[in-house]
């Protein structure tokens, strides 16, 4: 598993048009901000309807694009996908290039044509080779993610400081990035190097809310050293929420906004990078008394839903003789948390010391004691058969306990049953809801699931884009399940041209 990855969001949609573009999910959530289309030609801006129609039939590219603007954003025109599409594309098919900028985002974003994000690379490549600023920023920005084409990180480089120089601000951005990585670009010289730059008011025609975020599978918690943790508690609440995977700008029901009662909502809702956080805390005693066997169980719930580093510290934990004969102990004294702990590594394999049988025991034990986390694993052995008969039944009954004492990740688990399943017994637009709900509030298995849904059109109208956005978000907190399935979502259309053949493993 690769530790540094970059991850494009490009979160465009539109609030406006035709169902092509409309769709409940493009409401009240972080996943979706809508772009702002402005007609910026100053020679059309102010041109009559009619006479807009009439150079567009004329074949005067920029009048096309200007007339596909306004169908996109009823100005002048009643609001019409399909239209504003078609009129774009002509102007693309004469090689205008924000034309062809503006139609890659409409492409990549599934906003009035099917998602195809080749499709949209080719475009930006060949806008951004002509000098337009913004489409060289999303030809760099589609060289650094490994899904479309092969990671090229010294020619995403050059094409974003070509983009930075000639003023793009999200560039500018970037390159902060490039630069907190250390990032030394080969001296060689890019195929854009003397590419004249478009700077005229095309730029501003489509605003698609870039949402650029370099991820390592370190950061921004798990890179932080352990007298950091009060420090990123500190930073003020959107920027925490951000780091925990809550969302930033929805009032999500917080009842205590400082740094602790947002970690601990964190947690409680599915937060991997919370429960790591939580873990390291309680390990070495910062805010919470220190507790070895406590850091263990926020660990393995940490890594059971993503977090790599919450693996590799659990991992690291189990090497420890003292910890062992430490969870023996508590055991003994019938501490359910330390049997959750040993049953679970056990399921893990990272332990041999106990049977299955054992493990189990230990996990029905802690069940008994009302132990919610015990409920949930017990619930995922009977899900997947491991150490146990694969029981779906059995699965659902261990995961309603835990509902019912007011677990947030039995809730999701049993709301996608009931999606995938809809036996009609239940209401699925409540179930769809609940995962909305949750994956606004921290849950990573929530984004998966639900781009899971989006996917199959589960519950909802099937929406590939939409899908690949909660997955590229869900991958990006170390869901290694919504990874895979972002990568199988690419290779399903990927053209068979060498550019987009994918050598890197990820």
């Amino acid at each position: 598993m690769p530790r540094k990855i970059f991850i494009l969001l490009l979160l465009a949609t539109i609030l406006y048009g035709q169902d092509s573009t409309r769709s409940e999910a493009f409401k009240d959530t972080r996943y979706y901000k809508p772009p702002i289309f402005k007609a910026k030609y100053p020679s059309y801006s102010l041109l009559a309807g009619y006479l807009l129609v009439t150079e567009a039939n004329r074949g005067d590219p920029f009048a096309q694009h200007e007339l596909g603007i306004r169908y996109l954003i009823a100005q002048g025109f009643q609001a019409d996908t399909v239209k504003a599409v078609y009129w774009i594309r002509k102007a693309v098919d004469q090689n205008l290039p924000a034309a062809r900028f503006n139609y890659g985002i409409l492409l990549h974003n599934g906003i009035g044509v099917p998602w195809n994000p080749f499709e949209a690379y080719y475009n930006f490549k060949l806008a951004g080779q002509a000098g337009l600023p913004e489409a060289q920023f999303a030809y760099g920005i589609l060289l650094t993610d490994n899904l479309t084409v092969n990671r090229n990180l010294n020619e995403a480089y050059k094409l974003i400081s070509k983009s930075a120089a000639a003023g793009y601000e999200p560039a500018k951005a970037v390159l902060k990035q490039f630069e907190r990585m250390n990032f030394i670009p080969v001296a060689e010289k890019s195929n854009v190097e003397n590419t004249p730059v478009i700077n005229d008011e095309t730029a501003n025609i489509i605003n698609p809310d870039w949402d650029l975020d370099f991820y390592d599978f370190d950061e921004p918690v798990e890179k932080n050293s352990d007298d950091n943790i009060e420090e990123i508690l500190m930073k003020n609440t959107k920027n925490l929420k951000r780091i925990l995977g809550l969302d930033e700008d929805e009032n999500i029901g917080l009842s205590d906004t400082t740094g602790f009662g947002i970690l601990k909502f964190a947690s409680d809702n599915g937060s991997p990078e919370a429960l790591f956080m939580n873990g390291k805390a309680r390990e070495n005693g910062i805010l919470f008394e220190k507790n070895i066997v406590h850091a263990a169980s926020n660990y393995l719930r940490g890594y059971r839903l993503g977090s790599f580093k919450a693996g590799e510290n659990l991992f690291r934990l189990m090497q420890d003789e003292s910890f062992s004969n430490l969870l023996k102990e508590q055991i003994k004294s019938g501490d359910p948390e330390a049997k959750y702990v040993w049953a679970g590594i056990a399921a893990l394999g990272y332990n041999n010391q106990i049977t299955d049988k054992q493990a189990l025991d230990f996990l029905k034990s802690a069940v008994d004691q009302k132990h919610v986390p015990s409920m949930i694993e017990l619930g995922l052995l009977y899900s997947s058969g491991n150490l146990v008969e694969k029981n779906r039944e059995r699965a659902i009954e261990y995961w309603k306990m835990a509902q019912n004492l007011g677990s947030k990740e039995a809730e999701v688990r049993i709301a996608f049953l009931e999606v995938a399943e809809d036996t009609g017994k239940s209401n699925i637009q409540n179930q769809i809801q609940i995962l909305r709900k949750a994956a606004n509030e921290g849950s990573v298995l929530a984004e998966a699931l639900l781009g899971l849904c989006y996917e199959k059109g589960l519950g909802v109208r099937e929406n590939k884009a939409v899908s690949v956005r909660l997955y590229r978000r869900a991958s990006q907190r170390g869901n290694q399940a919504a990874m895979n399935s972002l990568k199988r979502l690419y290779d399903e259309i990927r053209p068979p041209e060498e550019e987009f053949v994918i050598y890197e493993s990820d």
